[in-house]
């Protein structure tokens, strides 16, 4: 057998070979600056957690346009580098026309994404369905961003399909769940006010409210409850309206001395829209809830005042009637309704855009060698304060003096975090808990200065996505949808951090870098390329011609 002949045979015999073992191995390697394909330490420990078999049903099988395509690629390579760590994942892709009937996709509440092409309007379902360990679950591969086009969604979501699927993997997969209670004893928001906060929670933890000071009508927390409350990952003080004794205090106070984790959402000033709806203006009233000590001893405290922003959220007003007699709504920035932006760094806000605020007050921060502050939302800089004891009224949309704006930025939600000291460590109080703890090395409380921050609108007596603005809707066009803020990714956000759960958190935030085409310079430089990509391969051929010519007189010249 002549030499180049065998030279023939082994290279066929490699090919088949490199085919033969990509069948059994998958491997991908990420020479992106960003690492876009390369998984994050917290998405392998969860799939490597995983010990049932895991079904992953993806609904982009049949016809899809280009952006869809591109997804279902990339979910695709996504879902090999999850079946490569661990075996039990299976994903097939399924084609909703044919393997599933209208009543079943209704039935999952499956709507279809009407994305327009040259052929007419094609019906796409980008869901996904789970299957794990006797439980099932949909879940969908599009971002639920209301700042993006619909026709930038698929793209948008190639970048955080990891986060897409590991969030609710994490819902079907997990065994053990943490617990978050709710104290309630203070006349906190009722329950329709906080559905939206408390479905979003049930998602990952276990929520429940701890109402033992009710039932046994005391209305205070006792030695007796510290037991009881550390069964208890996080607490969360949602809007309370009466003050706190000094027994409630020390059992709070000594559940952070043992660990425990709290956010309260506060406001020292008593103003509510729907009382300024009824007679057009009200008086703000002080609310003392006796909190200054506990949080004084955290390096925190909330103004009795109420902070006014020019960049506010607005509200719809009917001010008149129309030529036809019917009403007409304008919209008005409403300086009461501040929105909390991004201010200091931490994962809790990196992907917030704006919270919204209802009469916040400020928060300032002292001195605390022992704790660690930072500044979680503050206002624009354009701000002002009210005091309280004064008159809010309706007729201020139309009352701007820009001058008096000029507070700077305001911090509204802090987050206090170190080696935390008790605030009864020197009083005679510390005698009432058996095994009294004076500090905890690993503290977190979070301080909010709006309990509506926690209050989702109610509109026809049916409860409304927490962040989602009733307020903004206007009576004369029903199809509108209100405007929606971070309200529910914040709070969502702080309770993981509370809960250490900040790999997730950074997994949440990744952002990618995506390349975008500069359209003027394609279109200047439109006719260089397209003679390039005629000229250039011809040459190359030929240049390869002319060297194959040159070697075979060279090798058989004798």
């Amino acid at each position: 057998m002549k030499k180049h002949t065998r030279n023939i045979i082994g290279i066929l015999i490699l090919l088949v070979g490199i085919a033969v073992l990509s069948e059994f191995v998958f491997k991908r390697f990420d020479m992106t600056r960003d690492k876009r394909y390369t998984l994050t330490n917290s998405t392998k420990e969860i799939l490597q957690k995983i010990d049932k078999p895991l079904k992953i049903n993806v609904l982009l099988g049949g016809e899809l346009s280009g952006d869809y395509r591109t997804l279902k690629n990339e979910i695709s390579f996504l879902l090999d580098e999850f079946r490569q760590i661990n075996p039990k994942i299976s994903y097939q892709f399924l084609n909703p026309s044919k393997d599933f009937t209208a009543a079943q996709l209704q039935e999952n509440g499956l709507a279809p994404a009407p994305v327009k092409t040259d052929k007419g309007v094609l019906n796409v379902y980008p869901y996904a369905q789970l299957k794990y360990d006797g439980k099932e679950g949909w879940m969908e591969t599009l971002v639920n961003d209301p700042a993006l086009p619909f026709e930038e969604l698929a793209s948008a979501s190639t970048e955080k399909l990891e986060y897409l699927f590991m969030d609710d993997l994490r819902k079907i997969t997990q065994t053990e769940r943490k617990n978050i209670g709710f104290l309630v004893h203070h006349d906190e928001l009722s329950q329709i006010h906080m559905d939206g906060f408390g479905r979003a929670l049930a998602d990952n933890y276990n929520v429940d409210v701890y109402i033992q000071p009710i039932q046994d009508s005391t209305y205070t927390l006792k030695q007796s409850d510290l037991k009881a409350l550390e069964h208890f990952d996080a607490l969360v003080v949602a809007k309370p309206t009466l003050p706190f004794s000094d027994s409630d205090k020390l059992v709070m106070d000594q559940y952070i001395m043992n660990g425990g984790k709290m956010m309260f959402l506060t406001e020292y000033v008593d103003a509510e829209m729907d009382s300024i709806f009824r007679s057009g203006k009200i008086v703000a009233f002080p609310r003392d809830l006796k909190l200054n000590e506990f949080f004084f001893n955290y390096g925190v405290r909330i103004i009795p005042a109420i902070v006014k922003d020019l960049e506010a959220a607005k509200i719809v007003l009917a001010d008149g009637e129309t030529t036809a007699g019917n009403v007409s709504y304008n919209t008005y920035t409403w300086p009461y309704f501040v929105r909390g932006f991004q201010a200091g760094e931490n994962p809790i806000t990196e992907s917030i855009s704006s919270v919204k605020f209802e009469f916040a007050n400020p928060l300032e921060l002292l001195e605390n060698p022992n704790v660690e502050h930072t500044v979680l939302l503050a206002t624009s800089p354009y701000t002002t304060l009210q005091p309280s004891m004064s008159l809010v009224e309706l007729a201020e949309v139309d009352e701007f003096v820009a001058e008096e704006y000029q507070m700077g930025r305001i911090p509204l939600a802090v987050l206090a975090e170190g080696n935390l000291k008790s605030m009864f460590a020197s009083r005679y109080e510390r005698n009432e808990i058996p095994n009294f703890k004076s500090e905890t090395t690993e503290g977190k409380l979070i301080v909010v200065s709006d309990g509506d921050v926690a209050k989702n609108h109610v509109l026809m007596g049916r409860p409304m996505r927490l962040g989602e603005d009733k307020f903004s809707l206007r009576p004369d066009n029903p199809r509108q949808r209100p405007v929606a803020y971070d309200n529910q990714n914040f709070l969502l956000n702080c309770i993981d951090y509370l809960l250490g759960e900040t790999d997730f958190l950074n997994l949440k935030n990744r952002k990618l870098e995506i390349p975008v085409l500069n359209e003027t310079k394609v279109q200047l430089d439109k006719s260089t390329w397209q003679m390039t990509n005629l000229i250039l391969p011809a040459v190359v051929i030929w240049l390869i011609g002319l060297g194959m010519i040159w070697w075979r007189k060279r090798r058989y010249t004798v």
